[in-house]
């Protein structure tokens, strides 16, 4: 993999047992380079998924336990500030993500094929376009993988992430964003690819995923109500394309979510 297309995404995580492993091994696959994921459900479950990731050099784990703070912000934002402080020289691009969301390489072989083409000294990041997908009927949660049980997704992108290059990374101590990062003031005069213009790469967002899953995962003190009619409002436009382009992931997805497979840890 060249340096300069060296991806490294950053991640804080509560009570994603079921989704953690396909996850990694689904990015593994995609190209990304280095996981840092912050722990914060400091289960036992979720240490014995994690450590073999971590024992291979593709996770650098973090039992993330912070107080909130109003000056820092949420556990999560001082995650990704503590991942810039510590390891941002360690790849050319950083993005911050969520475990129900899977990085796409379209159109290319995967995501360092995809960062390639940009110049991470002359370009400050990428706002990467978000597609949400919808519940495709399932009621309860199926048994495959997320990316071959939900196949229809909103038509036009509804929000985005960021990818940033490490070389123009403000500190983003109090960035309230899980979107966007900060850069440093002179990181404004280089050029910031916006959404039509991004080649290559699209977010997967299965926010609701079935009934069953959606209403287990609402937090109503966030203002997220965990009713019927909230699940519909959330379905209601996201089922207008069909798409199956990370079916191609699929195969050698599940051979290294097979019980004893040794490239699991590889």
């Amino acid at each position: 993999m060249r340096p300069d297309s060296e991806l490294a995404l950053v991640a804080c995580f509560r009570d994603e047992n079921h989704y953690l492993r396909e996850w990694l091994e689904y990015h593994r696959l995609a190209g990304v380079g280095h996981v840092y994921l912050y722990d914060n459900d400091g289960g036992a479950e979720a240490r014995a998924i994690t450590l073999p990731f971590e024992q291979s050099g593709f996770v650098t784990h973090h039992a993330w336990q912070p107080r909130s703070s109003w000056l820092y912000g949420r556990l999560q934002h001082q995650a990704h500030a503590h991942c810039i402080r510590h390891y941002a020289g360690r790849s050319a691009w950083l993005m911050k993500i969520d475990i129900d969301e899977f990085l796409a390489p379209v159109g290319t072989d995967d995501v360092a094929a995809a960062l390639a083409r940009y110049d991470p000294g002359l370009v400050r990041g990428l706002r990467v376009p978000r597609y949400n997908f919808g519940a495709a009927g399932h009621e309860t949660r199926p048994e495959g993988l997320v990316i071959a049980s939900y196949l229809r997704r909103e038509a036009g992108f509804s929000n985005h992430k960021d990818i940033a290059s490490t070389r123009h990374l403000a500190a983003n101590r109090f960035t309230q964003s899980s979107h966007y990062w900060h850069y440093r003031p002179l990181s404004y005069t280089r050029r910031y690819v916006r959404e039509p213009d991004v080649a290559g790469l699209r977010l997967h967002h299965y926010y609701t995923k079935s009934f069953e899953e959606y209403m287990a995962r609402q937090n109503p003190a966030a203002g997220r109500a965990r009713t019927r009619a909230a699940f519909n409002a959330h379905n209601a436009l996201r089922h207008e394309v069909f798409d199956d382009s990370l079916l191609r992931f699929a195969a050698a997805l599940q051979v290294r979510l097979s019980p004893g497979d040794a490239r699991g840890a590889a």
